[in-house]
């Protein structure tokens, strides 16, 4: 019969926690601690993390009777983790009240912990907390080579998973930032031409199954290129910003604004009576009055389709596309401009025949 050695039973002890990544982080770490104490047998177990002068528990497990949670807060300072990020690596004190260097401690003068044992946690090259262990009990031996050897292997994993993790959030913040790119006009914020195409083609489709109604509208800046031939590009830029800032605050979350390209902007309203939708339209052209260029105020140009699906419920219809629609909004977008521009023209989708 082979029996298993002291380190034999610790590296597949840990193997054991440490693969099991079904249970998830915090359970593991649970574990590591638990079979820490069973390993040092002492009572109290932590995971720190270490910020300026300020020490957080993140992971713990007491026995009854010890109040400490997870989210409690120390001076760094006053706790026994001070030591051992001051020694950047393993400390081992079986006794503090009876150590010269330790029992002046303020650690111990607060918490009268007896032994302790504890190892930094290092993320990139800088200190990110403690893994330790501890007891109002002196203990009863000397620690030893193992216990050393157990408690890095345990510090080690947690280092690992703590950088894969923070790897892992920083390629999360990447795909969104990417993914808002993708979606986002770069100088205005709003939506661009291909979310436009994505978000609004959906909504139709699920308005001509449900009979909906709504409202898109084409917006032009009017005479925005002279803007940018007698003020330039930034003051261009700034005016566009503006505009879009302006128009999305006449908006509810249920509404759409995107960029359709150079001056122009498409407002999607949705579920709306005609009336309501015809009034915020109205909002939309003359909220950008307030925008001045050398002291005129800026103004724009509409043009509109207003459709109602109610007629083609529990009927097919794959006329009514979203380019139809936009291509009625530009034609009154056109007639707004020949109009003498800073006006809305606006006209009804109809089914055709």
């Amino acid at each position: 019969m082979v029996v298993e050695s002291e380190s034999e039973k610790v590296i597949r002890r840990l193997y054991q926690i440490t693969n099991d990544y079904q249970k998830g982080f915090d359970i593991q770490v649970s574990q590591l601690i638990m079979m820490g104490l069973e390993r040092f047998d002492l009572d109290i177990g932590i995971l720190s993390h270490i910020e300026g002068d300020k020490y957080t528990v993140l992971h713990c497990v007491t026995p009854e009777g010890v109040e400490l949670n997870i989210g409690d807060t120390f001076e760094f300072d006053k706790t026994y983790c001070q030591i051992t990020c001051g020694s950047f690596g393993p400390v081992m004190i079986e006794n503090m009240g009876e150590s010269d260097k330790y029992a002046t401690h303020p650690a111990y003068q607060a918490f009268g912990l007896e032994s302790y044992i504890g190892v930094p946690i290092f993320i990139d090259d800088e200190i990110f907390g403690t893994l330790n262990f501890s007891s109002a009990i002196p203990y009863p031996r000397k620690f030893k080579e193992i216990d050393v050897d157990a408690l890095k292997l345990m510090a080690s994993w947690i280092e690992v998973e703590l950088i894969r993790r923070k790897q892992e959030e920083r390629l999360q913040q990447l795909n969104a930032r990417l993914e808002y790119q993708a979606y986002h006009d770069t100088l205005t914020g709003v939506a661009n031409r291909r979310s436009l195409f994505k978000t609004v083609h959906l909504d139709i489709e699920r308005m001509k199954r449900a009979g909906g109604k709504g409202t898109l509208a084409i917006v032009d800046i009017d005479h925005f290129k002279l803007v940018n031939d007698n003020h330039g590009h930034q003051i261009g830029d700034d005016v566009l910003k503006k505009v879009a800032t302006a128009i999305q605050a006449q908006l509810v979350e249920s509404d759409f604004i995107a960029r359709f390209g150079g001056e122009e902007f498409v407002v999607w309203l949705p579920e709306r009576a005609l009336e309501e939708r015809r009034s915020i339209v109205e909002k939309v052209r003359t909220c950008v009055n307030s925008i001045l260029v050398d002291g005129q105020p800026i103004t724009v140009s509409v043009g509109a389709c207003e459709f109602d699906f109610s007629s083609l419920v529990n009927q097919q219809c794959n006329k009514a596309t979203l380019d139809e629609i936009i291509h009625i909004a530009d034609d009154n977008l056109y007639r707004a401009k020949d109009a003498g521009r800073n006006t809305t023209v606006r006209s009804c989708w109809s089914e055709p025949i």
